[in-house]
């Protein structure tokens, strides 16, 4: 392969990838605030006795992560503005179908996690008199949240790769600014390479993290 690699290009443009990870963060940022706002309740609903509320979330729930989120945040730019008449800017529609399609996860994950802890624990609760508010607050949350911060880091880490989807949008993340550059500087081969390893860079210690933490108290049980 008769190919010169020449990745002083990206040294000279590196302007461009700090711009795009800045907005990249910002989007994940704002994408697992409106996740966990919304997942919580979405969770708890989910696993309610009550038909009425159960099936909302369910439904929603289901909606979102049986559909892509190429899809949803698509709908939400072009199609949301026409059904309501607010316009807004493909930063925020990203940010927000991202948080959307991330509270459908995070309320799996709450569900499970709740659910994960033993019929004893709530029987033992209102033995003593607690309401179904304080046991979760008191005894069930605490000791469920212990076994969801894995899933959530990982969820975390995944929703940094969806953002690349903002380029669809137009959305000045880093895809987006790579692929500029490459309409710019015909350097493909080293962009998208180091591209690749700026994501890895950002995400394989994010995983580790978890990885180790889950293994920690695994030990520690």
């Amino acid at each position: 392969m008769d190919y010169t690699w020449h990745f002083q290009v990206v040294w000279d443009y590196r302007m461009v990838f700090v711009r795009g990870a800045l907005v990249t963060a910002q989007i994940t940022f704002w994408a697992v605030v409106i996740g966990l706002l919304l997942g919580l309740p979405l969770g708890l609903m989910r696993r309610s006795e009550m038909r009425l509320v159960r099936a909302p979330a369910a439904g929603f729930i289901e909606l979102f992560r049986s559909t892509p989120a190429l899809v949803q945040l698509v709908w939400i730019y072009y199609s949301l503005p026409i059904l309501t008449g607010l316009q807004m800017s493909s930063v925020v529609s990203v940010s927000i179908g991202l948080g959307l399609h991330a509270a459908a996860y995070f309320a799996e994950i709450f569900r499970a996690g709740v659910n994960s802890i033993g019929r004893g624990q709530w029987d033992a609760a209102r033995a003593i008199g607690m309401t179904y508010s304080q046991a979760m607050r008191r005894i069930v949350l605490p000791q469920a949240v212990r076994r969801m911060v894995p899933p959530f880091i990982n969820e975390f880490a995944s929703l940094i790769k969806l953002t690349t989807l903002g380029s669809a949008l137009a959305v000045d993340e880093l895809l987006h600014e790579a692929n500029n550059l490459i309409n710019n500087t015909y350097r493909p081969l080293e962009i998208y390479t180091v591209l690749a390893v700026a994501f890895a860079v950002l995400i394989y210690p994010i995983i580790f993290f978890s990885q180790r933490l889950e293994q920690r108290w695994q030990r520690g049980q």
